[in-house]
């Protein structure tokens, strides 16, 4: 195992063992799990030391540009690449967390945070949706799919080649829609629940004027709430889980957004 690690870490090997580390931590930045704030800085950075000294034998041998103005160009397109494989997956998990946001503020719950004055926390709806999503994306190995996207990548780029990103960073933009698509149809059951209630009680407010509409809507819209988002958890996960399983397309479909140009000299 030494001897692996000394071969590989020749220094014919450093430069490429440099854009493998860029790359990696374009996706540690982004990528559900490895961009937990919990995970302290210098676990991140032994995983991704570790990683890149795994993929490095695989990886065709990068050159030092001739001019040292030359090298901060190709790390920043390493980074931007590894970030865009990120984010195939963080937009999923992000989606979970803005349709928890959402339902907190319909049901009303969003309320006690508001009033307080910053003294009593969140409703965590959006906090529930995010871990939960995050815990059926490690379970079916939503992690391990974008390391072997990144995997693939460093053999699509080759790290060192110039790219051209015009329509990778539209693919990267356009995953920010699927974020607010995955958003709208986790919280559309509760949603749409909430939005007949709100009508219900607009016209039970205009037939019977006597009646207190805003001290009953309270109760109703968080019990009706919290009742449509345990009922819909199985479209909810079902949902999660057909994301997550189309993966191995969403990545390398990003990563063919990024149009090998030429080798950097």
């Amino acid at each position: 195992m030494l001897s692996f690690v000394y071969e590989a870490l020749t220094p014919d090997h450093w430069p490429t063992f440099v854009f493998i580390t860029a790359r990696l931590i374009g996706l540690g930045l982004t990528a559900p799990m490895w961009s937990m704030p919990t995970l302290p800085l210098s676990a991140r950075a032994a995983i991704i030391a570790v990683l890149a000294i795994v993929l490095l034998p695989a990886v065709p041998k990068t050159t030092v540009p001739d001019q040292v103005l030359d090298i901060p160009l190709p790390l920043v397109v390493e980074l931007v690449i590894g970030i865009s494989i990120g984010l195939a997956a963080a937009v999923i998990i992000q989606g979970a967390a803005f349709a928890g946001d959402v339902l907190s503020l319909q049901t009303g719950l969003s309320l006690g945070a508001a009033l307080s004055g910053g003294d009593v926390p969140g409703a965590g709806l959006g906090q529930l949706k995010s871990l939960t999503a995050l815990l059926m994306y490690v379970t079916l190995g939503g992690h391990l799919m974008l390391l072997r996207g990144l995997s693939d990548s460093l053999q699509v780029l080759p790290p060192g080649t110039g790219v051209s990103m015009e329509q990778g960073g539209a693919n990267a933009a356009a995953l920010l829609n699927v974020m607010f698509t995955s958003a709208a149809r986790i919280a559309a059951p509760a949603m749409v629940a909430l939005l007949l209630a709100n009508l219900s009680l607009a016209i039970l407010n205009r037939a019977v004027p006597q009646l207190n509409v805003i001290m009953v809507s309270f109760p109703v819209t968080i019990g009706l709430g919290l009742v449509m988002i345990g009922a819909s958890m199985p479209i909810f996960a079902a949902a999660i889980g057909g994301w997550v399983s189309s993966l191995p397309v969403t990545v390398p479909a990003v990563i063919n957004g990024f149009v090998p140009v030429s080798p950097i000299p």
